[in-house]
């Protein structure tokens, strides 16, 4: 199983109890939060598949609306909980 971590609150505001992978982690069938930038709105995505292109990475999701989403490699990402 992999280790997760948990950021500090200072990096992009995010809430200290949630865990959080690099994005170049991300597998099928995870679930995560997009947060496209501090501020914004946030939305819970299902990995569908995942390519790594140089420093980034790009997540294919379930979503119709953002089906592909893309981030620096080492990007910190909030899992989401499924009930």
């Amino acid at each position: 199983m992999r280790k997760l971590s948990v950021v500090t609150a200072s990096l992009m505001g995010m809430n200290t109890d949630d865990a959080t992978v690099p994005a170049d982690q991300l597998t099928k069938g995870q679930w995560f939060w997009h947060e496209p930038a501090p501020g914004l709105p946030a939305w819970q995505l299902q990995v569908t598949s995942a390519e790594l292109l140089g420093d980034s990475v790009e997540i294919f999701t379930t979503d119709e609306e953002r089906e592909l989403v893309s981030y620096p490699r080492g990007r910190m990402v909030r899992l989401a909980e499924v009930a």
